[in-house]
């Protein structure tokens, strides 16, 4: 009779702990919803004049390994014509188009410490030649 009493206290635990958990899932779910909702806005009501927009005119296009990388930032892509060349390469293939190290080293025939040590140098030389603008 014991036993029965004890596995019965276990199972009512165990459910009071399945709902309780389902619970605060609604509540959280309710809340991003709610929250995702606040922060939406449908795109017949924006106000064309609230976002920039973007001139495709003015960007300037590299093309790299069939690539096109396409760079809206003036003072950035004239940083990025000082580099040299496979500096630039490092540059546009890490953080335009998300390559990683070895990825790029593979595609450079470079070691990855090699590309590291490249992006870091060509990351300084954009940061001086970005201010200078």
């Amino acid at each position: 009779m014991q036993q029965n009493y004890n596995e019965k206290s276990i199972q009512h635990q165990f459910d009071a702990y399945c709902k309780k958990v389902l619970r605060n899932e609604a509540k959280s779910i309710r809340k991003r919803n709610t929250r995702i909702k606040d922060n939406e806005e449908p795109l017949n009501d924006v106000n064309e004049g609230k976002y920039p927009q973007t001139n495709f005119d003015e960007q300037d296009v590299y093309f790299l390994f069939g690539m096109e990388i396409l760079i809206s930032d003036q003072k950035l892509s004239a940083a990025i014509d000082q580099l040299s060349d496979i500096r630039r390469k490092i540059i546009l293939l890490y953080y335009f188009a998300d390559f990683n190290d070895a990825e790029i080293g593979r595609i450079l025939n470079m070691s990855t410490s090699g590309i590291w040590y490249q992006r870091t140098k060509a990351v300084e030389q954009l940061k001086m030649g970005y201010d200078l603008w």
